[in-house]
């Protein structure tokens, strides 16, 4: 996948951020290998622990979730449940020691002494801080390049990492933090990243963007028809969950799009050649059906084009739960889907089998600005020659 100008939006998400202060934050709990041939990828292909590239180094691009975004904080944790592994790892290592000449032994046996040495150290303890700088990616490696069980696909850039002089205990935060057992990421938001922040500072100095950041939660309950562009426009990248994004903006864009209020959620698109696929919303624009997926950043995604590309060329689609309730091909645009994320505007164009951006929504700041959009979108379906928003960007 070709990215979408990522280093150019990152500096401008990224000044945004620092002009605001406004943060999300998380956990990221590093845990340990969990067999002995994933022990030997760090031994001779990675040549140190997880934990210690965070501990050596200032600038990582590391796994993140989905919805962080440039200028977010994250709290670096060595897993309290990592030392089971590292035991396990030696017992295991032991019994099959007739497997391995002398020296792998001796060696595997140093590095299992150091994953112990480096748990008693930071095990169960939040050990660094580092920023977010960059937008997530999706790294498109395949299965085998990767092997290790908790390998993320979602990366992004993290600088200023600093290392705590004094590592805090999970015992200290878990009256007001459950971290997540099933994965690595736990949000920190509110209430919550104001009281880990003084724990961390009582015994701590912290670096200027973590002591200066305002955990500001999204206004969620304010927003209404009237202000959604002003309110839900000034935070809609801090959106981390989908139906945030989709009930607090889209569905506001949508009705000033269309031909009609109306919108269609949750439509299920019928094809003879595949199985029935749901998109997130339909439209009717300038007199016919037209497909809208929705996204938090389409630069996450595994593979944005085969997902809208299950919208184009459908026999039927029904816009509500009635089975009498459907629309045929005859009704709708066959070769296009216009994808949102909380960035941009794209258009999808099957016979191109390209994504073009063609609306920067930080410039969708009035009505008006609605209608440029509604026009810029026709003209693209109606294959009028119009001037795009934005260059074109294939994927």
């Amino acid at each position: 996948m070709k990215e979408y100008d990522v280093l150019e939006r990152n500096s401008r998400v990224y000044e945004e951020k620092e002009a605001s202060k406004a943060v999300q934050a998380f956990i990221n709990n590093i845990s340990f290998p969990a067999s002995l041939d994933e022990l030997k990828v760090f031994i001779y292909e990675h040549g140190c622990f997880n934990v210690e590239d965070i501990l050596q180094n200032e600038r990582e691009f590391w796994t993140v979730p989905k919805w962080s975004k440039a200028g977010d904080v994250v709290f670096f944790m060595h897993s309290k449940t990592a030392i089971s592994k590292i035991t396990s790892l030696i017992t295991k290592l032991n019994k099959t020691k007739h497997l391995y000449s002398t020296d792998e032994y001796n060696l595997m046996s140093s590095w299992l002494k150091r994953g112990r040495s480096l748990y008693n150290r930071y095990g169960g303890k939040i050990f660094a801080i580092g920023r977010v700088t960059g937008e997530p990616v999706y790294e498109n490696y395949q299965d085998d390049e990767v092997p290790f069980h908790w390998s993320s696909r979602i990366y992004a850039d993290i600088d200023s990492v600093v290392v705590l002089k004094n590592p805090i205990d999970i015992s200290e935060f878990n009256s007001f933090i459950l971290v997540t057992r099933g994965g690595a990421i736990t949000p920190v938001l509110g209430e919550s990243f104001e009281k880990l922040r003084s724990v961390i500072g009582n015994k701590n100095k912290l670096p200027r963007y973590f002591r200066e950041s305002i955990a500001t939660p999204v206004p969620l309950r304010e927003i209404n028809k009237s202000n959604w562009l002003q309110i839900a426009g000034q935070y809609r990248r801090s959106f981390f969950l989908e139906i945030q994004f989709r009930s607090f903006y889209v569905d506001y864009l949508l009705p000033l799009l269309g031909d009609q209020k109306k919108i269609y959620r949750e439509c299920r698109c019928v094809k003879k050649s595949n199985p029935d696929s749901f998109v997130d919303n339909i439209i009717k624009l300038n007199g016919r059906y037209l497909p809208v997926e929705v996204k938090l950043d389409i630069n996450a995604e595994a593979d944005i084009k085969g997902q809208v590309q299950e919208y184009c060329d459908v026999e039927k689609c029904y816009l509500a739960n009635k089975e009498l309730s459907f629309i045929d091909y005859t009704k709708m645009y066959a070769d296009k889907v216009v994808i949102i994320d909380t960035y941009n505007v794209y258009i999808y164009d099957q016979n191109r089998d390209s994504v073009m951006k063609i609306y920067d929504l930080d410039d969708l700041k009035e009505e008006s600005d609605v209608q440029a959009l509604r026009k810029t979108i026709v003209g693209l379906l109606s294959n009028v020659a119009v001037i795009p928003l934005a260059s074109a960007m294939g994927i």
